[in-house]
């Protein structure tokens, strides 16, 4: 009987020791847990927070600043307690390597353990990943079809090439959202991407490439289609501007604005120039407003526009009295030839062209001028189609938005916002890609 006592006692004790020996690791696996738990909510914070410096163009050192106060804030500060918190730009790894519109934030910490380091494990590190990048997605999305429901939304024609530093998102739920056609090319630059709601149609010899790799991209799918943008930025009102006659203004090599310099203002039935005669005609800095009529370029017409806005709408639209012209959509084809650079500050930032929201009109914006065109600024067409066939190839930056959008022809698409006191315009909030 005193055997089997001391038996019972032996085994109690004994597994009592492994209960508590299980119990003991089971509280470190759960404490060490809920640190990986902190530590990747530092490490979105961090990625989120450094990403929206990337915005404003700010340099590296700007950059990993703001992912590490962040990742402070959220209780991760960068060499305090055992705690490491980088940043890089672009990212090192994964599927945005190398997107400058992206960044990685990695969050580690050593901790020390409580039952585990009977058996000789002192500490543990724990560690989280985050990677953030702009404009909802899509590479540092600046390329934006925003109907909901047709087909060939997005649409790149013939056999032309085009290059995007940025990436293209696509609302359009329909089966063919995403077209291309012919032998046309698409070549995405700093690892964009495109981001398509609905269905992808890749025709004829189309294919959609890695600009440095030349391997094939393929289209990814949002949880919700693209919403606008630019919807923070606020209309201009022509209440108080200079009223530029009440009819229609037409300027060519015969008919001259003074010192061949067009000023700001409301034109009253639109603007339209013409052939300048090989002379190059100023716009003035300033707020262009369209009261009906729209704004025209024709052939061999040259303009040199800095700082400037030009805002599309009707005659009744405008609330400017004696102004009752119907609207008309941006025409700047053929041979014509603008550089026209949108305000580097102020309410305007970043935006060139801008349609009223109020109004849906379904006669294609044309910007199909000539091969020396450069456009710095946004092309912003909420409600009215696009039909697109242009470049800013030699730096600086474009930002398309419009109902539709149609690419004719080459066209180069940049994203260097570093002339804009605050980055883009595109203040959408930053996305956790990774």
């Amino acid at each position: 009987m005193r055997q089997r006592r001391g038996f019972a006692l032996v085994a109690t004790t004994l597994f009592a020791a492994v209960l508590v020996a299980f119990v003991g690791l089971a509280i470190d696996v759960g404490y060490l847990q809920w640190q990986k738990l902190r530590a990747q909510t530092a490490a979105d914070a961090a990625a989120n927070g450094a990403v929206l410096e990337v915005r404003k163009a700010s340099s590296n050192t700007a950059i990993t600043s703001a992912g590490q106060a962040d990742a402070s804030l959220n209780g991760f500060t960068n060499g305090a307690n055992n705690t490491t918190v980088t940043i890089n730009h672009p990212p090192l790894s994964g599927p945005q390597a190398g997107n400058v519109n992206a960044v990685e934030a990695l969050v580690a910490r050593t901790l020390p353990t409580f039952f585990m380091a009977i058996v000789g494990q002192m500490n543990a590190t724990v560690g989280a990943r985050a990677v953030s990048m702009l404009g909802g997605g899509a590479g540092g999305g600046c390329v934006y079809s925003l109907n909901p429901n047709v087909p060939r939304a997005f649409q790149i024609a013939g056999g032309n090439s085009t290059y995007l530093a940025c990436g293209v998102l696509v609302s359009s739920s329909s089966s063919t959202a995403f077209h291309m056609e012919g032998s046309s090319k698409l070549y995405l630059k700093n690892n964009a991407a495109v981001s398509v709601f609905g269905g992808v149609d890749l025709t004829g010899q189309t294919r959609i490439l890695n600009f440095t790799t030349g391997q094939n991209v393929t289209a990814t799918k949002p949880s919700s289609p693209p919403a606008d943008p630019l919807s923070a930025v606020a209309a201009p009102s022509a209440g108080g501007m200079t009223v530029r006659g009440n009819s229609h203004t037409y300027y060519d090599m015969n008919a001259k604005p003074s010192g061949n310099t067009i000023q700001p203002g409301v034109y009253c039935g639109g603007l339209q120039i013409g052939s300048t005669g090989g002379a190059t005609f100023t716009m003035a800095p300033g707020v262009y407003v369209m009261a009906g009529g729209g704004f025209q370029m024709g052939s061999q017409g040259k303009v040199d526009a800095t700082g400037v806005t030009i805002y599309n709408t009707s005659g009744p639209n405008s609330g400017v009295a004696g102004c009752n012209a119907a609207f008309a959509p941006f025409n700047l084809d053929g041979q014509a030839n603008i550089h026209i650079s949108a305000p580097t500050s102020g309410p305007l930032e970043g935006i060139a062209f801008f349609q009223d929201r109020n109004i849906t009109n379904a006669t294609a914006n044309q910007f199909v001028g000539g091969s020396s065109s450069l456009i710095n600024g946004a092309i912003y067409l909420l409600h009215s189609p696009l039909v697109f066939s242009g470049n800013n190839s030699v730096g600086g930056y474009l930002i398309l938005v419009a109902d539709t959008i149609t690419i004719n022809g080459d066209s180069t698409v940049n994203n260097d916002y570093s002339s804009l006191q605050d980055g883009s315009p595109i203040k959408s909030n930053a996305v956790l890609a990774e």
